[in-house]
């Protein structure tokens, strides 16, 4: 099967919104929330989607549940922007397997972090990724995670990954302002690689280093929050750059509830959910808010205006689930 969004821009720029994965129990997609959160993101003007990242707990959903996302998220998306699929597995074989479901059921373009349990060495890193390159037929973006997977895409690593034509740009998680700039430097030796910034808090730095754009989780919620505040830094528009990050940093503390790495996820989730978009449900291990921590997120979103005076919507099956 073709893509059903034939194009690629090169470079792709703007918002692209790692999409969380509405779950309605273990394993079991939420799939009317999942039409819900994707036609909210769209409305939102963003300009691609990223299924199966970090945000959308990729390494806590089994084969057969991953694929289905995929399937599904495609067919809501139905060509009216981009779809990238996070494909890492430990295995390569199912690394490729993944990869060849994404082409099939329409996607654009495939991201890859290292393999994560182990970590490798940068020449093992670079035939992962030449692998890679070479069974699918869809682009290929880089996704530096170094605090997740422990392996750091190098910069020499990325210079060498650029020479392959199909690896088309990288995602940055590292949230190391002087790693970003040296790999936006070298992009401009590329015409149409592109560099994304992961965390959405440096998006106007990333855009003034040469960035094209960032993968921000609170795209889920605040779609047009993260495009305007995009387009105002590009612009070079001060004024609103100042006004928009204001709001955006009072939005950002519904990512604080809760410890480590899961806690954007969890906040992100509840926020949805209050939205009515989705259930908050976690992949297990990990649990949804607790009653105080839903509370907190739900005076946050009132404050910036996301949720109106009465409006409330929770799905009462996370409700039972985060007692």
């Amino acid at each position: 099967m073709k893509p059903l969004c034939p194009t690629l821009p090169a470079p792709l720029c703007g918002i692209v919104p790692p999409l969380l994965t509405p779950l309605a129990g273990r394993d079991t997609i939420d799939v009317a929330g999942l039409e819900r959160l994707i036609e909210h993101t769209l409305a939102g003007g963003v300009d691609g989607l990223f299924l199966l990242g970090t945000t959308g707990e990729a390494v806590s959903l089994t084969p057969d549940s991953r694929r289905e996302l995929v399937r599904l998220a495609a067919g809501f998306v139905a060509g009216r922007a981009p779809v990238l699929v996070g494909v890492t597995d430990n295995s390569v074989a199912e690394t490729l397997a993944m990869a060849d479901y994404a082409a099939d059921a329409g996607a654009n373009a495939v991201v890859a972090t290292s393999p994560f349990y182990v970590p490798l060495e940068q020449h093992e890193l670079v035939s992962y990724i030449r692998t890679l390159a070479d069974a699918s037929t869809l682009p290929v973006f880089l996704y530096n995670m170094p605090r997740l997977t422990k392996t750091w895409f190098d910069v020499a690593t990325v210079e060498r990954l650029m020479e392959i034509d199909s690896v088309v740009g990288l995602k940055d998680s590292s949230g190391d302002l002087e790693y970003l700039a040296a790999v936006c430097a070298l992009a401009r030796k590329r015409a149409g690689w592109s560099v994304l910034v992961g965390p959405e808090d440096l998006l106007v730095q990333a855009v003034g280093l040469g960035a094209d754009g960032c993968v921000g989780g609170g795209g889920n919620v605040w779609p047009r929050l993260l495009v305007d505040l995009y387009q105002a830094a590009v612009a070079g528009d001060g004024p609103t750059v100042d006004k928009l990050q204001s709001r955006h940093a009072e939005l950002s503390r519904v990512f604080a509830y809760g410890g480590y790495a899961a806690s954007a996820i969890r906040g992100l989730k509840c926020s949805a959910e209050l939205m009515g978009l989705c259930s908050g449900l976690m992949a297990e291990p990990f649990e949804p808010c607790t009653a105080p921590q839903r509370e907190a997120i739900e005076r946050v979103l009132r404050g910036s205006g996301l949720l109106a005076a009465g409006d409330r919507r929770p799905h009462a099956m996370s409700q039972d689930a985060a007692k």
